[in-house]
């Protein structure tokens, strides 16, 4: 068995003269445990958030949208889109016109953003799941309906499609007119019934209205243009080489981004929020693990005579310095997978039972996304900052008692 191993674990689980080495001792595990665990768990609560906040946005931001380098719209014949559709890893595709427009319903009137789709749209975007009341459909009762979100229902005051009546109305400006008092017809305007309301957040909510593509190109006189192809691919690992492959046989007359460039900022902000936080608790534990300096400094004072008796039997100064750094290998160790198991615990409560909530949120709790790579992480940075917060000052104060116990020897 190793020698230094076997005298440092002596070392750390024997009963000492001093009370004090034993109090730091334990602190000192206590913190990094308390340091680790936070780790744990904020940086997966961090993830949780994250993947909230994709779950809340990839409804309306597919996995790649085509859009047009210059301008608002393209002719559909620009794109070759049975060959897009052909793609492996595209699972479903849409044409998609975008457009603000006013929204009235009796006497209320709003301003929002019209969304064309084609029907399969509403499976990529899985709206079923986000409905609030009506159905995920643009079949109305007695023709094409429009599914709005929750926001501009409750703010126009609409009713849900009973068949007869047309409740929502839809105006957008005619496409190369111009706004005067001697413009009689500037603006074209279609009626609509609504089939549902959607919540998803409250951005969306209150911005959104989605219609049949038909229904917004007639209004909006686009005939064959559109405002972007949105496609929907089976695994979103596959988001960045798909968009390369696009962007290259594309060529520099299309824009294509995938969901994450459309809002990096967004996803920026998420990422820095998690480096900045893991800094911050990095910081900390450096500045706990300082208590494994002061106990290995009151263990090396009281086994002086120890260290004596070992250079004497022909210790070297390298095998005793090795001893007080392997207490401090086996503190660190202790506190890290402490820490580990106490925040993977919290974790898996919170998943399990939600005992912190998120109150007026789209979730009734804070969620939880445990990553092994934040583990491992964790890991290696708590015993990076341990050994180094042992073995830097441990060189410095070894020197002095090593000398002075050569000496007496």
């Amino acid at each position: 068995m190793n020698l230094p191993f076997l005298f440092a674990r002596r070392y750390l689980f024997a009963k000492r003269s001093q009370n004090a080495i034993n109090i730091i001792t334990g602190i000192s595990i206590g913190v990094i445990a308390v340091v680790t665990a936070a780790m744990v768990v904020v940086l997966s609560t961090l993830n949780g958030i994250a993947d909230l906040v994709d779950a809340i946005y990839s409804p309306f931001d597919q996995d790649i949208t085509i859009t047009a380098a210059e301008g608002k719209t393209f002719g559909r014949e620009a794109l070759d889109l049975e060959r897009i559709i052909a793609m492996p890893a595209v699972e479903d595709a849409s044409w998609v016109i975008e457009e603000n427009v006013l929204l009235r319903a009796g006497d209320q009137q709003t301003v929002a953003t019209l969304k064309g789709v084609e029907p399969q749209y509403l499976r990529m975007s899985k709206m079923a799941q986000y409905m609030y009341t009506g159905e995920p459909t643009f079949e109305g009762l007695a023709g094409p309906a429009a599914i709005i979100g929750i926001g501009l229902k409750s703010e126009l005051g609409i009713p849900l499609d009973d068949g007869v009546m047309q409740p929502l109305e839809i105006s957008a400006p005619i496409r190369g007119r111009k706004l005067s008092k001697f413009q009689q017809r500037a603006f074209e305007t279609t009626a609509i019934a609504v089939r549902g309301a959607f919540t998803m957040n409250m951005e969306f909510d209150l911005k959104y209205a989605v219609v049949p593509l038909g229904i917004a190109a007639d209004l909006l006189h686009y005939d064959s243009a559109v405002s972007a192809l949105e496609l929907r691919l089976h695994s979103t690992q596959d988001m960045d080489r798909v968009a390369d492959d696009l962007r290259a046989s594309l060529g520099p007359k299309f824009a294509v981004k995938t969901r994450y460039q459309k809002n990096a900022l967004m996803y920026r902000t998420n990422a820095s929020e998690k480096l900045f936080t893991f800094i911050v608790l990095s910081f900390i534990g450096l500045i706990g693990a300082f208590n494994i300096i002061a106990s290995l400094t009151m263990m090396m004072i009281e086994k002086r005579r120890d260290m004596r008796t070992l250079m004497g039997m022909g210790a070297t100064p390298g095998t005793v310095r090795n001893i007080f750094f392997g207490e401090g290998v086996m503190i660190v160790l202790m506190g890290t997978g402490i820490g580990l198991v106490l925040g993977l615990g919290i974790c898996w409560a919170q998943q399990q039972f939600g005992f912190v909530q998120l109150s007026g949120s789209v979730v009734e709790a804070y969620p939880v996304k445990i990553l092994a790579t934040d583990l491992v992480l964790i890991f290696f940075a708590v015993m990076t900052i341990g050994l180094v917060a042992s073995w830097v000052p441990l060189r410095t104060l070894s020197r002095r008692f090593l000398h002075a116990t050569s000496a007496s020897a």
